[in-house]
Parts: structure tokens; C-alpha cells; sequence
């Protein structure tokens, strides 16, 4: 594929996408995606699907001044709490475009985390992800849960925005992880440093805390710490976060994408939202070739919970132990009732 020129790009059309940015340069990466590229992969990082080779690189410092975005609507979340399955149900094609986990916002949240400075890059890439698709269209970002670390500045870059920030129970987030590959399993220490590094729980935790004994009680180190960031975030941008837990979605899918439309001030036609919701809830959200449902998701969950009866509850002995003590009782009460 041929690469355009950066005069070729037209900055008002949010089909050219930028799927890519290089704190260090600095700069973007802009291609040109079409509607298929939101809606079909499961996110919007390095499996998008295309020629990340022929993207043109633009300066930051030569973007184009874009305008505020008249709507910004962020999908806040932990990790194996059911956001790709709620938004996929919030994507209305071309009304409400979904973006789930843009490279660019894991990238940002990269270079925080390794002490870089990033503020000069959060209202020209904000500008450039809610574009509406047409003129009374909106946008919805999801970023990583990796990108906690960056939310705040994210909800100070979209002046009047709102965010949603979806969370799951410990015990569905002990038992989801139980769930995943060794490579993913891998990944844990390192985003249990992340999480517990990007918030103010590092300050109340000393040796015995941050060194877990286990794959599973490192896992509820890393379900509270990323709470706790979240406690973080709201009481430094107040108003601007409405919590929502995973069994609400799970329970009533049409009903929890209905609220979020709701808070964000968008508009929601019921009737295409269920439909659309019943759809959805019937494929893997990650892999939609595949049928599942919350009731196989249910009995998958039991069946994993009596096999490793002993490992969870060593997990959460270690977790009331050790973690309980010195965490806000906020953070445990986030998306409750």
C-alpha cells in the first residue's frame, strides 16, 4: 500500500484514524480505516487489521487545530468486568462509534508510566478520536484498563465530559483470571506494579503487601489497586465518573448500555438497543465466531471455583489478611447498589 502524503490527510474526517503515535519522535500515525475496522475487530490497538507500515506520519507539533468535541462520552474500566461486550452493544453504526483500546491511548499510558511527560499530547488526540462519524453523530472511547493511569487527564482534556467506570466483584476477577493462558498469566506482576504505581494506595502499602504469595492473591492486589485509582480519579475530577459493576451488564445488558447513553447525554432508541443487545450477548464479544451467553459464562465460573477451591481461598485469606487493612472503604464499595 501506497503511503499518502501528510497534505493528503483530511483532519475533519475521522476515517483517517490515527492507529499509532511515537512519544519520542513525536508524532502520529495516520491511516485511513472504514466502519469495519470499528465494529469487527475486538480492539483497536496492534490487532486492528491493517497496514500499520503505510500509515503517515504527521508531527505533533503540525497537527491542525481541531475543535472541542461537542460530545465525549469515555468507557472508564478494570480488567475481565464485560466492557468489550457493552460496547459492543452501545455500537449503533454510523450514531454511536465505539472505539475499544486505541493504540494511541495505551502508548500515552506507556511513556506516564516510564516518568514522561504527556500533557502536550491529551487535547490534540482526544480532538482526534471523537470526531463524530456524521454531523449529529457521537463517539464513544474505551480505553485500556492499562490507561487508568491517564484517566484523569484524559477527562481534563474533554471539558464536560462523562465516563462510565465498569468493575467486577473479586471473585469474578480472581476466577476470569484463573481463566487466561500462561502468557497472560505472565503479565501479571507487571500490571499489578502498574496499577499499584499509578495510584495513591502505593503510599499505604509496604513490604508484605506488595509481595503476594500467589498468581491469585497477586491478581487481588491488582483488583484493588486498580479500584483504588479509580477512587483516585473521582476525587480529583468530582461529578464526572458514574460507576457501574459487571453483574448489571451481565443481568440486563440493553438496560446497563441505556444507562450509560443516559449519563454520557446521548440519545438511545430502545427498540434497536435490545435488539442489538440480544445479539450481542449471544457470541464472545472478543471472538464473535464464537456462541456464548451469561449463563455459560455462569457455569464456567462454578466449575473453575470447585476446581481451585483451595487457590481462591488462600487468595482472599492473604488478600483480608494483608490488603483489607489499608484500603479505602470506598474502593470496595465502587459500583455497589
Amino acid at each position: 500500500m501506497t503511503r499518502a502524503s501528510p497534505t493528503a490527510i483530511d483532519f475533519t474526517d475521522p476515517r483517517w484514524f490515527p492507529v499509532d503515535l511515537d512519544p519520542v519522535t513525536p508524532r502520529f500515525a495516520m491511516l485511513r480505516i472504514d466502519e469495519g475496522h470499528v465494529t469487527g475487530p475486538a480492539f483497536m490497538d496492534n490487532r486492528l487489521g491493517v497496514d500499520f507500515a503505510a500509515a503517515t506520519p504527521v508531527s505533533l507539533p503540525t497537527l491542525p487545530a481541531l475543535p472541542a468535541p461537542p460530545r465525549a462520552a469515555w468507557l472508564f474500566h478494570t480488567s475481565f468486568c464485560c466492557s468489550t461486550l457493552l460496547a459492543r452493544a452501545l455500537q449503533d453504526t454510523p450514531a454511536c462509534m465505539v472505539y475499544r483500546e486505541p493504540l494511541v491511548l495505551r502508548r500515552l499510558s506507556d511513556a506516564r508510566d516510564r516518568g514522561m511527560a504527556v500533557a502536550d499530547w491529551m487535547q490534540p488526540t482526544t480532538r482526534l478520536l471523537f470526531r463524530p462519524w456524521r454531523e449529529d453523530g457521537a463517539v464513544v472511547v474505551k480505553p485500556t484498563h492499562a490507561a487508568l493511569n491517564i484517566a484523569a487527564d484524559l477527562l481534563a482534556a474533554t471539558p464536560g465530559s462523562r465516563a462510565i467506570a465498569l468493575l467486577s466483584s473479586l471473585e469474578d476477577f480472581l476466577v476470569s483470571n484463573i481463566k487466561k493462558t500462561p502468557e497472560t498469566h505472565a503479565k501479571v506482576p507487571t500490571l499489578v506494579e502498574r496499577a499499584v504505581r499509578a495510584g495513591s494506595l502505593r503510599h499505604r502499602l509496604s513490604g508484605r503487601e506488595i509481595d503476594p504469595p500467589s498468581l491469585l492473591a497477586a491478581v487481588a492486589l491488582q483488583w484493588v489497586a486498580q479500584r483504588e485509582l479509580l477512587v483516585d480519579i473521582d476525587e480529583r475530577m468530582p461529578g464526572r465518573l458514574r460507576f457501574m459493576d459487571a453483574s448489571q451488564v451481565l443481568a440486563d445488558l440493553s438496560g446497563a448500555a441505556r444507562d450509560c447513553l443516559e449519563w454520557w447525554g446521548l440519545p438511545a432508541d430502545m427498540a434497536t438497543l435490545h435488539d442489538r443487545a440480544v445479539a450481542v450477548a449471544n457470541v464472545n464479544a472478543k471472538q464473535t465466531s464464537a456462541a456464548y451467553s451469561a449463563s455459560r459464562r455462569e457455569q464456567d465460573a462454578e466449575q473453575l471455583s470447585r476446581m481451585f477451591a483451595r487457590e481462591l481461598t488462600e487468595a482472599r485469606d492473604w488478600f483480608e489478611c494483608e490488603i483489607l487493612p489499608v484500603i479505602r472503604p470506598q474502593a470496595l464499595a465502587l459500583g455497589a447498589g
